[in-house]
């Protein structure tokens, strides 16, 4: 039967680097008659990989318009284009991590929709799941927002991790959010997958993920080289989280800033191996959750194993005060000095070189009139 995989996420799973692993392999894909669509509509810092998108939310109106397209016109097209690709493939794939909490929140109606959609069109919608150990995924989730300075995210860790608990249970809650997802499409349409990569085919989310559509990956297909989004290390993520509070940085300032503690974040992690969480805060945590894990691993994977290990890292917490955090500033500004210090050479060099071509030209403009003056009756 022809079928829509749907992948949902969750954050922090490795959701970029699967996209981008689809979008270099798409003609390669087609070929094994899977078919992974680019977004039609166009939305502000979102990248055309994140083909469901448009299930997400409405783009901005063109040209200051007061009104754009709708809500119910986005999802129209984007399933116009899914029910046309189905004339030529077997296979759909979209990819939106954003869907795992929207799908709860902002478009509870989503998941029923597209189920009637797929019932009138004839197809099937498989969900595929990635979930992450509640620690790993708050904190990851955190230092991703903090990283892109989204409205509000000058909260520390421990800020978020109550705001995410007492406002947004169910994005920890796997259990739950599963539950209600298979009550509208099906335990056995809901492909559950660990983020962890002991139990990844291959040890690899790549394979592992063309495992959950049905495809094995082969020498035809190519693989990313490097790790697509990765995050910030523990002083570059104080060091941007402070930054988010300056309101005189606008986005295009803040991603500036943030490539240089992205290069930066690996040496950073090398020179202080720490936590965010304390061993015991970890283990809270975890404990917060244990029933409901336990249930998702018995009830939608049923392997006989744990959904996640239990093994807690033995790391020292974080803390501000460390004695690496003036060390990691001071490279930071080296890092930005530097390089502006090296693009307002060029800058200097090219207005010269410029300035140097005008003058030729402007003395070459003025021996021609000097010539044509003189020629004049």
């Amino acid at each position: 039967m022809k079928t829509l995989y749907l992948h949902v996420g969750t954050p922090k799973t490795a959701t970029s680097s699967i996209q981008k692993f689809l979008q270099i392999n798409r003609e390669i894909l087609e070929e094994y008659g899977y078919f992974f669509p680019k977004l039609l509509q166009k939305y502000p810092n979102v990248g055309l990989n994140r083909n469901a998108h448009f299930m997400v939310e409405v783009p901005p109106a063109k040209d200051g318009a007061e009104r754009g397209i709708s809500e119910s016109e986005v999802l129209q097209e984007g399933m116009e284009q899914v029910a046309d690709a189905f004339g030529k493939y077997d296979h759909v794939i979209l990819s939106e991590e954003g869907l795992w909490r929207a799908s709860s929140y902002s478009r509870k109606e989503l998941f029923p929709y597209l189920k009637e959609e797929a019932g009138k069109k004839g197809y099937q919608i498989k969900i595929i799941v990635y979930l992450r150990r509640q620690d790993q995924f708050v904190i990851s989730n955190w230092n991703q927002c903090v990283k892109h300075g989204r409205a509000a995210y000058t909260i520390t860790l421990k800020e978020y991790l109550e705001f995410i608990e007492e406002k947004k249970g169910m994005v920890l809650n796997y259990a739950a959010k599963l539950d209600q997802m298979a009550e509208i499409f099906g335990k056995e349409n809901l492909i559950v997958r660990r983020f962890e990569p002991q139990s990844w085919v291959n040890h690899s989310v790549i394979h592992d993920f063309m495992d959950s559509i049905g495809l094995t990956v082969t020498d035809d297909f190519q693989i990313p080289s490097r790790i697509v989004n990765p995050g910030l290390s523990e002083n570059y993520a104080e060091i941007k989280r402070m930054l988010n509070e300056d309101p005189a940085f606008s986005r295009d300032d803040a991603a500036y800033l943030c490539g240089f503690l992205r290069n930066l974040s690996a040496e950073s992690k090398k020179r202080y191996p720490c936590s965010m969480l304390s061993p015991k805060e970890t283990q809270e945590l975890l404990n917060r959750y244990a029933a409901c894990n336990q249930r998702v691993a018995e009830e939608y994977i049923g392997d006989g194993k744990p959904l996640f290990s239990g093994e807690i890292s033995q790391l020292p917490k974080w803390k501000k005060e460390n004695p690496y955090m003036a060390e990691d500033m001071i490279r930071f500004l080296e890092a930005v000095f530097t390089t502006l210090r090296c693009e307002n050479q060029n800058l200097k060099q090219e207005i010269t070189s410029l300035r140097q071509d005008i003058g030729k030209k402007g003395s070459l403009l003025r021996r021609l009139v000097q010539r044509m003056l003189l020629v004049t009756p």
